[in-house]
Protein backbone atom coordinates (compact mmCIF):
# COMPACT_ATOMS: atom_id res chain seq x y z
CA UNK A 1 0.00 0.00 0.00
CA UNK A 2 1.27 3.45 -0.78
CA UNK A 3 0.78 6.51 1.30
CA UNK A 4 -1.12 8.76 -0.74
CA UNK A 5 0.84 11.92 1.63
CA UNK A 6 4.71 10.78 0.98
CA UNK A 7 4.43 8.35 -1.68
CA UNK A 8 6.32 5.39 0.63
CA UNK A 9 5.32 1.90 -0.50
CA UNK A 10 3.97 0.20 3.47
CA UNK A 11 3.38 -3.38 4.29
CA UNK A 12 -0.75 -4.21 3.27
CA UNK A 13 -1.17 -4.85 6.95
CA UNK A 14 0.29 -1.30 8.12
CA UNK A 15 -1.92 0.92 9.66
CA UNK A 16 0.17 3.85 9.45
CA UNK A 17 2.85 5.34 7.21
CA UNK A 18 6.11 4.38 8.11
CA UNK A 19 7.57 7.54 6.84
CA UNK A 20 5.13 10.01 7.85
CA UNK A 21 2.40 8.79 10.11
CA UNK A 22 -0.41 9.29 8.01
CA UNK A 23 -3.45 6.98 9.01
CA UNK A 24 -3.92 4.33 5.93
CA UNK A 25 -6.95 3.16 7.31
CA UNK A 26 -8.69 6.46 6.59
CA UNK A 27 -7.24 5.88 2.82
CA UNK A 28 -8.84 3.49 -0.09
CA UNK A 29 -6.78 1.04 -1.77
CA UNK A 30 -5.69 3.47 -4.13
CA UNK A 31 -4.44 6.31 -2.40
CA UNK A 32 -6.84 8.26 -2.52
CA UNK A 33 -8.47 10.04 0.69
CA UNK A 34 -11.62 9.29 2.04
CA UNK A 35 -13.89 12.30 2.58
CA UNK A 36 -13.57 12.44 6.59
CA UNK A 37 -12.01 15.38 7.02
CA UNK A 38 -8.30 15.01 7.94
CA UNK A 39 -6.58 15.80 11.24
CA UNK A 40 -3.10 18.07 11.65
CA UNK A 41 -1.15 17.40 14.10
CA UNK A 42 -1.29 20.31 16.03
CA UNK A 43 -5.06 19.80 16.12
CA UNK A 44 -4.64 16.44 17.46
CA UNK A 45 -2.12 18.01 20.46
CA UNK A 46 -4.86 20.79 21.08
CA UNK A 47 -7.66 17.72 21.34
CA UNK A 48 -5.88 15.49 23.88
CA UNK A 49 -4.26 18.17 25.71
CA UNK A 50 -7.10 20.76 25.76
CA UNK A 51 -8.17 19.99 29.40
CA UNK A 52 -4.83 21.25 31.28
CA UNK A 53 -3.11 23.00 28.38
CA UNK A 54 -3.94 25.98 25.41
CA UNK A 55 -1.87 25.05 22.47
CA UNK A 56 -0.43 28.24 20.93
CA UNK A 57 2.22 26.93 17.63
CA UNK A 58 4.09 24.32 16.34
CA UNK A 59 8.12 25.88 17.41
CA UNK A 60 9.96 23.23 15.56
CA UNK A 61 10.70 19.32 15.18
CA UNK A 62 13.49 17.37 14.79
CA UNK A 63 13.98 13.40 14.18
CA UNK A 64 13.18 12.98 17.98
CA UNK A 65 10.00 15.27 18.51
CA UNK A 66 7.75 18.22 17.75
CA UNK A 67 7.84 20.99 20.18
CA UNK A 68 5.20 23.19 20.57
CA UNK A 69 4.05 26.26 22.66
CA UNK A 70 1.56 26.56 24.86
CA UNK A 71 -0.27 27.90 27.97
CA UNK A 72 -1.08 26.51 30.90
CA UNK A 73 -4.25 27.14 31.79
CA UNK A 74 -4.03 26.09 35.53
CA UNK A 75 -0.43 28.35 36.82
CA UNK A 76 -1.29 30.89 33.71
CA UNK A 77 1.93 30.44 32.26
CA UNK A 78 3.94 29.93 28.95
CA UNK A 79 5.09 26.52 28.67
CA UNK A 80 7.14 24.51 25.73
CA UNK A 81 5.94 20.94 25.46
CA UNK A 82 7.48 18.22 23.48
CA UNK A 83 5.36 15.66 21.61
CA UNK A 84 6.80 12.08 20.07
CA UNK A 85 6.11 12.45 16.53
CA UNK A 86 3.12 10.29 15.90
CA UNK A 87 4.14 7.94 13.27
CA UNK A 88 6.61 6.71 15.89
CA UNK A 89 3.97 6.35 18.87
CA UNK A 90 3.49 2.95 17.83
CA UNK A 91 7.26 1.96 18.12
CA UNK A 92 8.25 0.51 21.94
CA UNK A 93 11.47 1.26 21.76
CA UNK A 94 11.63 4.87 20.58
CA UNK A 95 8.66 5.62 22.71
CA UNK A 96 10.62 4.04 25.97
CA UNK A 97 13.70 6.51 24.61
CA UNK A 98 11.63 9.69 24.83
CA UNK A 99 10.55 8.61 28.00
CA UNK A 100 13.64 7.89 29.50
CA UNK A 101 14.36 11.76 27.82
CA UNK A 102 11.86 13.13 30.12
CA UNK A 103 13.60 11.21 33.28
CA UNK A 104 17.26 11.79 32.58
CA UNK A 105 16.38 15.86 32.15
CA UNK A 106 14.24 15.99 34.90
CA UNK A 107 17.22 15.01 37.30
CA UNK A 108 18.68 18.19 36.31
CA UNK A 109 18.86 20.75 38.30
CA UNK A 110 21.42 23.41 36.50
CA UNK A 111 20.74 27.37 35.00
CA UNK A 112 22.25 26.25 32.06
CA UNK A 113 19.70 23.13 31.90
CA UNK A 114 16.60 23.40 30.78
CA UNK A 115 13.69 22.56 33.35
CA UNK A 116 11.23 20.16 32.74
CA UNK A 117 7.57 20.73 34.65
CA UNK A 118 6.25 17.32 34.21
CA UNK A 119 5.58 14.20 31.87
CA UNK A 120 2.43 13.00 30.22
CA UNK A 121 0.44 10.84 28.49
CA UNK A 122 -3.26 11.26 26.50
CA UNK A 123 -4.41 9.20 24.34
CA UNK A 124 -1.98 8.74 21.35
CA UNK A 125 0.22 12.02 22.62
CA UNK A 126 3.45 11.53 24.70
CA UNK A 127 4.74 14.33 25.95
CA UNK A 128 6.45 16.20 28.70
CA UNK A 129 6.28 20.03 29.09
CA UNK A 130 9.53 22.46 30.07
CA UNK A 131 10.25 25.78 30.80
CA UNK A 132 9.87 28.33 27.91
CA UNK A 133 12.68 29.88 26.53
CA UNK A 134 12.07 33.17 24.82
CA UNK A 135 15.44 33.27 23.31
CA UNK A 136 16.53 31.95 19.67
CA UNK A 137 18.57 28.53 19.13
CA UNK A 138 22.10 28.99 18.70
CA UNK A 139 21.58 27.71 15.12
CA UNK A 140 19.35 30.56 14.22
CA UNK A 141 21.47 33.35 15.27
CA UNK A 142 24.54 31.71 13.27
CA UNK A 143 22.18 31.63 10.36
CA UNK A 144 21.46 35.07 10.65
CA UNK A 145 24.86 36.56 11.46
CA UNK A 146 27.32 33.96 10.14
CA UNK A 147 29.95 34.12 12.89
CA UNK A 148 30.75 35.28 16.38
CA UNK A 149 33.33 37.07 17.69
CA UNK A 150 35.94 35.70 19.99
CA UNK A 151 34.17 37.33 23.34
CA UNK A 152 31.14 35.99 22.43
CA UNK A 153 31.89 32.65 21.95
CA UNK A 154 34.02 32.06 25.10
CA UNK A 155 30.75 33.46 26.91
CA UNK A 156 28.64 30.36 24.96
CA UNK A 157 31.47 28.22 25.80
CA UNK A 158 31.51 29.08 29.55
CA UNK A 159 27.82 28.54 30.05
CA UNK A 160 27.75 25.01 28.37
CA UNK A 161 31.17 23.83 29.89
CA UNK A 162 29.28 24.14 33.11
CA UNK A 163 26.02 22.94 32.20
CA UNK A 164 28.28 19.50 30.80
CA UNK A 165 30.25 19.66 33.71
CA UNK A 166 27.28 19.25 35.99
CA UNK A 167 25.86 16.70 33.82
CA UNK A 168 29.04 14.60 33.41
CA UNK A 169 29.28 14.70 37.43
CA UNK A 170 25.93 12.80 37.65
CA UNK A 171 27.67 10.47 34.77
CA UNK A 172 25.28 11.60 32.05
CA UNK A 173 26.52 12.36 28.58
CA UNK A 174 24.52 14.78 26.24
CA UNK A 175 25.46 12.93 23.13
CA UNK A 176 23.97 15.42 20.72
CA UNK A 177 25.31 19.17 21.32
CA UNK A 178 24.89 21.34 18.20
CA UNK A 179 23.53 24.54 17.95
CA UNK A 180 19.65 23.26 17.93
CA UNK A 181 20.54 22.70 21.39
CA UNK A 182 22.06 25.80 22.62
CA UNK A 183 18.92 27.90 23.53
CA UNK A 184 19.18 31.52 24.88
CA UNK A 185 17.23 32.51 27.51
CA UNK A 186 15.53 35.97 27.95
CA UNK A 187 18.83 37.34 29.61
CA UNK A 188 21.08 36.08 26.86
CA UNK A 189 22.34 33.19 29.02
CA UNK A 190 22.76 29.42 27.20
CA UNK A 191 20.69 26.63 28.09
CA UNK A 192 21.38 23.06 27.03
CA UNK A 193 18.12 21.53 25.93
CA UNK A 194 17.04 17.87 24.39
CA UNK A 195 18.79 15.70 26.86
CA UNK A 196 17.12 12.75 24.92
CA UNK A 197 19.41 10.59 23.43
CA UNK A 198 21.68 10.81 26.79
CA UNK A 199 22.69 7.69 28.48
CA UNK A 200 23.38 7.72 31.57
CA UNK A 201 26.44 5.81 32.55
CA UNK A 202 24.72 3.18 34.79
CA UNK A 203 22.02 2.41 32.44
CA UNK A 204 21.04 0.08 30.19
CA UNK A 205 21.23 0.45 26.50
CA UNK A 206 18.67 1.65 24.15
CA UNK A 207 20.41 0.80 20.87
CA UNK A 208 21.72 -2.18 18.64
CA UNK A 209 25.62 -3.01 18.67
CA UNK A 210 27.35 -0.84 16.70
CA UNK A 211 24.23 1.80 16.46
CA UNK A 212 25.74 5.16 17.03
CA UNK A 213 23.51 8.35 17.81
CA UNK A 214 23.66 11.78 17.40
CA UNK A 215 24.33 14.06 14.71
CA UNK A 216 26.93 13.52 11.93
CA UNK A 217 28.45 17.03 11.62
CA UNK A 218 28.96 17.01 15.37
CA UNK A 219 29.91 13.70 16.06
CA UNK A 220 33.32 12.98 18.02
CA UNK A 221 35.38 10.38 16.19
CA UNK A 222 34.57 7.27 18.88
CA UNK A 223 30.81 8.17 18.97
CA UNK A 224 31.16 8.04 14.87
CA UNK A 225 32.74 4.51 15.42
CA UNK A 226 30.31 3.52 17.94
CA UNK A 227 32.76 3.36 20.97
CA UNK A 228 31.89 3.79 24.55
CA UNK A 229 31.26 7.77 25.03
CA UNK A 230 32.19 10.00 28.44
CA UNK A 231 32.03 13.49 28.66
CA UNK A 232 35.42 14.26 26.91
CA UNK A 233 32.47 13.15 23.93
CA UNK A 234 30.63 16.50 24.14
CA UNK A 235 33.52 18.55 24.29
CA UNK A 236 35.00 17.59 20.83
CA UNK A 237 31.17 18.48 19.73
CA UNK A 238 31.20 21.70 21.49
CA UNK A 239 34.34 22.09 19.63
CA UNK A 240 32.90 21.50 16.60
CA UNK A 241 30.34 24.48 17.61
CA UNK A 242 33.16 26.45 18.40
CA UNK A 243 34.49 25.70 15.28
CA UNK A 244 31.51 26.93 13.38
CA UNK A 245 30.89 30.24 15.88
CA UNK A 246 34.76 31.14 14.73
CA UNK A 247 34.09 30.26 11.21
CA UNK A 248 31.01 30.38 9.83
CA UNK A 249 30.75 26.87 8.96
CA UNK A 250 31.70 23.20 10.02
CA UNK A 251 34.84 21.92 9.52
CA UNK A 252 34.03 18.60 8.30
CA UNK A 253 31.24 18.37 5.72
CA UNK A 254 30.20 15.75 3.03
CA UNK A 255 27.43 13.99 1.10
CA UNK A 256 26.47 11.29 3.52
CA UNK A 257 26.65 10.60 7.12
CA UNK A 258 29.30 8.26 6.28
CA UNK A 259 31.41 10.24 4.74
CA UNK A 260 31.26 12.99 7.38
CA UNK A 261 32.09 10.68 9.99
CA UNK A 262 35.22 9.10 7.88
CA UNK A 263 36.54 12.71 8.11
CA UNK A 264 36.16 13.20 12.08
CA UNK A 265 38.21 9.97 12.51
CA UNK A 266 40.92 10.48 9.97
CA UNK A 267 41.47 14.22 8.77
CA UNK A 268 42.91 17.18 10.76
CA UNK A 269 41.20 20.11 11.75
CA UNK A 270 40.83 22.63 8.83
CA UNK A 271 43.20 25.80 9.81
CA UNK A 272 40.84 28.65 8.91
CA UNK A 273 42.28 32.22 8.15
CA UNK A 274 42.51 34.20 11.47
CA UNK A 275 43.02 38.31 11.47
CA UNK A 276 44.08 38.83 14.73
CA UNK A 277 45.73 37.22 18.10
CA UNK A 278 42.61 36.56 19.80
CA UNK A 279 40.96 34.66 16.92
CA UNK A 280 44.09 32.14 17.00
CA UNK A 281 43.98 31.93 20.63
CA UNK A 282 40.67 30.64 20.82
CA UNK A 283 41.53 28.35 18.00
CA UNK A 284 44.04 26.67 19.93
CA UNK A 285 41.12 26.02 22.54
CA UNK A 286 39.23 24.46 19.74
CA UNK A 287 41.74 22.54 18.20
CA UNK A 288 42.44 20.78 21.82
CA UNK A 289 38.77 20.33 22.36
CA UNK A 290 38.36 18.64 19.01
CA UNK A 291 41.56 16.26 19.30
CA UNK A 292 41.40 13.00 17.48
CA UNK A 293 41.70 10.60 20.98
CA UNK A 294 40.13 11.63 24.12
CA UNK A 295 43.31 11.63 25.98
CA UNK A 296 44.77 14.54 24.06
CA UNK A 297 41.23 16.74 25.01
CA UNK A 298 40.59 18.75 28.18
CA UNK A 299 40.15 16.43 30.59
CA UNK A 300 36.91 17.48 31.54
CA UNK A 301 34.42 20.44 31.15
CA UNK A 302 35.49 22.08 34.66
CA UNK A 303 39.21 22.35 32.91
CA UNK A 304 38.26 23.84 29.51
CA UNK A 305 35.86 26.41 31.71
CA UNK A 306 39.25 27.25 33.44
CA UNK A 307 40.96 27.91 30.62
CA UNK A 308 38.48 30.60 29.68
CA UNK A 309 37.67 32.40 32.67
CA UNK A 310 41.46 32.66 33.25
CA UNK A 311 42.10 33.36 29.58
CA UNK A 312 45.52 31.47 29.63
CA UNK A 313 46.25 29.96 26.44
CA UNK A 314 46.69 26.26 25.64
CA UNK A 315 49.36 24.50 23.90
CA UNK A 316 48.26 21.63 21.80
CA UNK A 317 50.56 18.70 20.82
CA UNK A 318 49.45 16.56 18.09
CA UNK A 319 50.48 12.96 19.66
CA UNK A 320 49.54 9.57 18.50
CA UNK A 321 50.08 10.00 15.11
CA UNK A 322 53.89 9.30 15.49
CA UNK A 323 55.57 8.55 11.58
CA UNK A 324 59.23 7.67 11.95
CA UNK A 325 60.40 7.87 7.42
CA UNK A 326 64.37 7.09 7.17
CA UNK A 327 65.09 9.75 4.32
CA UNK A 328 68.60 9.21 2.77
CA UNK A 329 69.98 12.39 1.56
CA UNK A 330 73.64 10.84 0.94
CA UNK A 331 75.47 7.59 1.38
CA UNK A 332 75.52 6.71 5.12
CA UNK A 333 73.51 9.61 6.06
CA UNK A 334 70.30 9.51 7.23
CA UNK A 335 67.52 11.70 8.78
CA UNK A 336 64.12 10.40 11.38
CA UNK A 337 61.49 12.86 10.10
CA UNK A 338 58.65 13.33 13.21
CA UNK A 339 55.90 15.58 13.77
CA UNK A 340 56.81 18.83 14.99
CA UNK A 341 55.13 22.07 16.85
CA UNK A 342 56.21 24.31 13.53
CA UNK A 343 56.21 21.42 10.72
CA UNK A 344 58.57 18.70 10.11
CA UNK A 345 61.22 18.16 12.71
CA UNK A 346 64.54 16.88 11.06
CA UNK A 347 67.12 14.88 13.54
CA UNK A 348 70.17 13.89 12.33
CA UNK A 349 72.20 11.03 12.16
CA UNK A 350 75.57 10.32 13.80
CA UNK A 351 77.69 11.79 10.88
CA UNK A 352 75.65 15.15 10.11
CA UNK A 353 75.85 15.55 14.25
CA UNK A 354 79.75 15.71 14.18
CA UNK A 355 79.65 17.93 11.43
CA UNK A 356 77.03 20.23 13.03
CA UNK A 357 79.32 20.50 16.09
CA UNK A 358 82.77 20.97 14.24
CA UNK A 359 81.10 24.22 11.71
CA UNK A 360 79.48 25.26 15.31
CA UNK A 361 82.81 25.23 16.72
CA UNK A 362 84.60 26.89 13.75
CA UNK A 363 82.11 29.78 13.75
CA UNK A 364 82.29 30.51 17.75
CA UNK A 365 86.57 30.43 16.89
CA UNK A 366 85.83 33.08 13.81
CA UNK A 367 83.78 35.38 15.97
CA UNK A 368 86.30 36.14 18.49
CA UNK A 369 89.23 36.35 16.24
CA UNK A 370 86.40 38.80 14.29
CA UNK A 371 85.71 40.37 17.33
CA UNK A 372 89.30 41.22 18.13
CA UNK A 373 90.03 42.41 14.89
CA UNK A 374 87.46 44.84 14.94
CA UNK A 375 88.12 46.27 18.43
CA UNK A 376 91.78 46.57 17.82
CA UNK A 377 90.89 48.25 14.12
CA UNK A 378 93.73 46.24 12.19
CA UNK A 379 91.38 44.84 9.54
CA UNK A 380 89.19 46.45 7.66
CA UNK A 381 86.00 45.96 5.28
CA UNK A 382 87.74 45.81 1.88
CA UNK A 383 91.09 43.64 3.54
CA UNK A 384 91.14 40.14 2.39
CA UNK A 385 92.72 38.75 5.57
CA UNK A 386 90.20 40.21 7.54
CA UNK A 387 88.28 36.71 9.59
CA UNK A 388 85.04 36.49 7.46
CA UNK A 389 81.54 37.03 9.38
CA UNK A 390 80.07 33.47 11.13
CA UNK A 391 78.09 31.77 8.22
CA UNK A 392 75.06 30.00 9.11
CA UNK A 393 75.87 25.87 9.60
CA UNK A 394 74.79 23.59 7.05
CA UNK A 395 70.69 24.04 7.04
CA UNK A 396 70.24 20.47 6.45
CA UNK A 397 71.03 19.48 9.87
CA UNK A 398 68.61 22.17 11.18
CA UNK A 399 65.13 22.40 11.81
CA UNK A 400 62.97 23.60 9.10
Amino acid sequence: MYCSRCGTQNKDTAKFCDSCGLDLTATTPTGVRAEAPDITEIDMVRQELSEEYEIVEELGRGGMAIVFKAKEKQLDREVAIKVLPFSLAFDKEFVERFQREARTSARLEHPNIIPIYRVGKAGRIIYFVMKFLRGKPLSTVLTARGSLPPAEIKKILAEVGRALAYAHKKEIVHRDIKPDNIMFDEHGHAVVTDFGIAKAASGGKLTGTGMSIGTPHYMSPEQAKAQPLDGRSDLYSLGVVAYQCLTGGVPFDGEDSFSIGYKHIMEEIPTPPLDNSEKRQLFEIVRKMMAKTPAQRFQSADELVSVLESGRSVAYRRRGIRRRRVLRLQAGTDLREEPGRHGQRLHCGAGQQRARHDTARRNRFERRHYAAGQSAGATGDGDPRAPRAPECADRGAHQY
